[in-house]
C-alpha cells in the first residue's frame, strides 16, 4: 500500500473529493434511470422535466448545479436538491476511503463499490427497489476483489450462501409469523451479493449494525410522515461498507455482543 504523505493531502484529498463528484453525477443518472428500465451509458444527458439534451456546461457535477441556481438551463424547472446532495455525499466517500486505504489497487475496488451501494440507496430510497444489474455488479465485484486479496474458493463461497439462507429465512420466517413482507427479496438478494465482501463470521455483526441503523432510518422516516414502511436498503448498504473500511468497528461490537451473551 502507498501511504498519503500529509504533505500531498491538500492535493490527493481534493482531487479524490472531484473524482467522487464526477461519480455522484453518474449515481444521480443511473438512479433516476435504471427505475424506469431506461439506458444508462449511451444515452445523452437530458433534464427530466422538458428532456432537452443537456450541454457541456450543464454537466459540471455540483458546480453547473450552483451556477444555475438549482434551475434547468433550458426550461428553468427547479432541479432537485438530490442531485448535488448525492454528488457531494459520494465526493465525502470517495475522499474518505483514499485516506483511510491509501493508493493502492483495493482503493480501486472500494470505490467502485463506493458507486454501486450509492446507486443502490437511492434507488431503494426513492422506489423501494435495489436494482438487479446492481446486485448483480456488487457480487462479481466482491468476488473479483477476493480473488485479488488471495482468498480461497469456499472462503467465497461460504458467505454467499450464508447471506441467501439468512435473508431467506428473515424473509419467509417474518411472513409466515407476522404476516408482514418486512424483508423484500431484493434486501435477500444483497445480503448473498453482500456477502462476497465479508466473512462468515462477520456476518452477525454485520446484522446488528445494520439493524440498529434500520431502526434510525425508520424514526426518521416517520418523523418525515413518510409511514411505517421503510427501505432496509440503505441500513444493509452502510453496514457493509462500515464493515469493509472500518473493520475495527465490526470488531469491537463482536467482542461486546460475545460479553453480552456471557
Amino acid at each position: 500500500m502507498i501511504m498519503i504523505d500529509p504533505d500531498n493531502l491538500f492535493l490527493i484529498l481534493p482531487l479524490a473529493f472531484l473524482v467522487g463528484l464526477c461519480f455522484g453525477s453518474f449515481v444521480t443518472m443511473a438512479s433516476y434511470r435504471l427505475p424506469l428500465g431506461n439506458e444508462i451509458v449511451f444515452k445523452p444527458s437530458y433534464c427530466p422535466k422538458c428532456n432537452h439534451i443537456l450541454g457541456f456546461f450543464d454537466l459540471f457535477p455540483l458546480f453547473s448545479w450552483l451556477v444555475q441556481r438549482g434551475k434547468c438551463s433550458h426550461c428553468k424547472n427547479p432541479v432537485s436538491f438530490r442531485y448535488p446532495l448525492t454528488e457531494i455525499l459520494v465526493g465525502l466517500a470517495f475522499a474518505g476511503v483514499v485516506y483511510i486505504e491509501g493508493l493502492q489497487v483495493e482503493t480501486l475496488f472500494l470505490l467502485i463499490l463506493v458507486t454501486l451501494l450509492a446507486i443502490m440507496i437511492v434507488t431503494d430510497f426513492e422506489h423501494y427497489i435495489i436494482p438487479d444489474s446492481i446486485q448483480v455488479g456488487i457480487l462479481l465485484l466482491g468476488i473479483a476483489y477476493r480473488i485479488y486479496l488471495g482468498s480461497e474458493a469456499m472462503e467465497m463461497i461460504y458467505p454467499i450462501v450464508t447471506g441467501l439462507i439468512i435473508g431467506l429465512c428473515l424473509h419467509f420466517g417474518y411472513l409466515y409469523l407476522r404476516k408482514i413482507d418486512a424483508l423484500g427479496l431484493g434486501d435477500v438478494k444483497f445480503l448473498a451479493a453482500g456477502g462476497a465482501w465479508i466473512t462468515v463470521a462477520t456476518f452477525i455483526p454485520f446484522l446488528f449494525l445494520a439493524g440498529i441503523i434500520g431502526i434510525v432510518t425508520g424514526l426518521c422516516w416517520r418523523m418525515l410522515g413518510r409511514g411505517a414502511i421503510f427501505p432496509f436498503g440503505p441500513a444493509l448498504a452502510i453496514s457493509l461498507f462500515i464493515n469493509i473500511v472500518f473493520p475495527d468497528i465490526l470488531g469491537l461490537l463482536q467482542e461486546w455482543m460475545q460479553r453480552i451473551a456471557v
